[in-house]
């Protein structure tokens, strides 16, 4: 038999999955400073991936950091729509994978990402934050720029 799920815990659950899809949404909608009242002052953002006009892999420090590089990618790209495809929470952890489309403002292309983000969550904000990127959707020749900078051979 299985235990009864506390209903203190599954609340927080349900409130961390409202919250999760919530900053999603600003997210994509570009309601940026909606959106940092989610995150700690002292938030750690660590991205893990490469740039194709995206953020850097590495790690930012601070809120303002974290709004700031999201500044710097809305100045070339053009958020166009998201979609949450599974949220889990599991005490102060949550994860979200999701699908989101960007157009370059410049070239009018479109690119959709699947993304995964794990947020580490304290007091009611997150404290640090994890982001991978899938680039099989940018196509061949983001998939050959990313063989040919992890090309050890000199050029």
């Amino acid at each position: 038999m299985q235990p009864k799920i506390d209903e203190p815990d599954e609340e927080h659950r349900r409130e961390l999955r409202r919250s999760v899809f919530e900053i999603t949404r600003l997210r994509m909608s570009g309601r940026i400073d909606e959106m940092m009242r989610y995150f700690a002052r002292d938030v750690i953002v660590r991205y893990h991936g490469t740039k194709e006009g995206l953020f850097l892999p590495g790690v930012l420090h601070g809120r303002d950091a974290f709004k700031e590089n999201i500044r710097l990618t809305d100045v070339n790209y053009e958020p166009l729509g998201g979609e949450v495809l599974a949220i889990l929470v599991d005490g102060p952890k949550s994860s979200v994978r999701w699908r989101n489309s960007w157009r370059h403002r410049n070239s009018g292309r479109t690119a959709t990402l699947d993304m995964a983000h794990f947020l580490y969550w304290r007091n009611g904000k997150v404290v640090e934050m994890f982001e991978y990127l899938d680039y099989h959707s940018w196509g061949r020749s983001a998939a050959e720029a990313l063989i040919e900078r992890d090309d050890p051979r000199p050029r």
